[in-house]
């Protein structure tokens, strides 16, 4: 790969890394040194790598910067709250709407703030798998190549996750549906 190759390579997937890593961590800095460490991993094995499957393994080695990072940290406190104009950017395609009335608006709030603090709540194995699914509309067939497990695996987890979700969004739901 040559160093063009590399430089269009992390221009086509950083923001994609970085939202990525930014989900999993909460926390902008530690999201940008993880996508800056992704792109370093990825230049260090660029013989390595095949054009075909470069975003899988660029997801996966984030994810797993991530969890080591997580690890390292002890992370057990609840995720804190990211940047709000961050997390528009990363739901905007899911929820755009032209001309939305102010409660639509205050409801479409109010719906984030739960389903964000409800992901948070998830073991990251989970969260990993419901980012990539449905912030990132990754199929499961491009999530197993990512995590390196069985599809069915995959399937399982997300399917646990939802579960787990509905779970968690019950009390939310009682009281505002």
């Amino acid at each position: 790969m040559t160093e063009d190759q590399f430089l269009e390579l992390v221009h086509k997937h950083k923001a994609q890394i970085y939202q990525h890593a930014l989900y999993l961590l909460r926390n902008r800095e530690d999201a940008e040194d993880i996508t800056q460490e992704t792109f370093i991993k990825a230049w260090e094995h660029r013989r390595k790598l095949r054009l075909k499957t470069v975003r899988s393994w660029l997801l996966k080695c984030a994810q797993n910067l991530c969890f080591n990072l997580l690890k390292r940290q002890k992370f057990q406190e609840p995720l804190t709250e990211g940047d709000e104009t961050e997390l528009e950017t990363l739901l905007h395609r899911h929820t755009h709407q032209s001309n939305p009335s102010p409660d639509e608006i205050v409801i479409k709030r109010e719906l984030k703030a739960s389903v964000h603090c409800a992901i948070k709540k998830l073991p990251p194995e989970m969260r990993s798998v419901i980012i990539m699914r449905e912030l990132e509309g990754m199929s499961f067939k491009e999530i197993a190549a990512v995590l390196e497990q069985p599809e069915g695996t995959v399937k399982s987890t997300a399917f646990r996750a939802r579960k787990k979700l509905r779970e968690l969004l019950r009390p939310y739901w009682r009281n505002n549906g």
